[in-house]
């Protein structure tokens, strides 16, 4: 199937608008089509307020104008680096970004294909413990393979105390905020704990370091 050309859906997205609800007209101006835009304004016309950011992109980076879908492809990955380089999760932004498009669609796909509201992203994964060696584990989101970080919680394998918190430091130190955040709830003290040798009773987490700070994701 061949893409649609960039400019003759620009003017068929203007055609559209201008017969767009008459209660609620909008000029077609990039300075006022964003703060202008009302819940009740078609389809068209909210793609019309899109469109002037596309079309000036799609001058800038050289796109191929008779190939839509790929400039829009190109957009996306665009706003995804600039996402990643503002430190935003990406899968919030295209999870907010389906639910606005339902509410402002009622939940009707104006596209051609069938309307299906995503869920969550869905993350699947496979441990094989070998009881003999490393676990082997396999992750997926949304089908597609990732690579996955391990961080195992397990007081009672025979810890002693100055091992445990080595261990658990090491983690701490590599993980996410979020998923330091949860790791540290489940540190403070775990199922199994009173098997870990020589602890005397310290606190769980008081002697945690502080988080490195970071710049760019890397620690400093």
């Amino acid at each position: 199937m061949n893409s649609p050309d960039l400019f003759s859906t620009t003017r068929t997205i203007a055609d559209l608008a201008a017969v767009r609800d008459a209660h609620a007209p909008i000029a077609l101006d990039p300075a006022t089509a964003a703060t202008d835009m009302a819940p009740d304004h078609t389809s068209a016309t909210r793609a019309l307020s899109a469109l002037w950011a596309l079309v000036p992109y799609a001058e800038r980076t050289g796109a191929t104008p008779d190939d839509l879908e790929s400039v829009l492809a190109d957009l996306t990955a665009d706003l995804r680096h600039l996402a990643d380089r503002l430190g935003t999760d990406w899968h919030e932004i295209t999870r907010r970004a389906d639910g606005y498009y339902g509410d402002e669609t009622d939940g009707t796909d104006q596209g051609p294909a069938p309307a299906r509201r995503p869920a969550a992203p869905e993350l699947e994964v496979i441990v094989v413990r070998d009881p003999d060696g490393p676990s082997v584990i396999e992750a997926f989101l949304d089908g597609v393979p990732v690579r996955p970080t391990e961080y195992v919680i397990d007081a009672g394998a025979g810890w002693h105390w100055n091992d445990w918190t080595e261990a658990r430091d090491a983690n701490l130190a590599t993980a996410s905020p979020a998923t330091r955040a949860a790791l540290l709830s489940h540190y403070d003290n775990p199922p199994g704990g009173q098997y870990v040798e020589d602890r005397d009773d310290a606190p769980w987490i008081d002697s945690v370091p502080a988080p490195a700070a970071t710049v760019d994701g890397a620690a400093q």
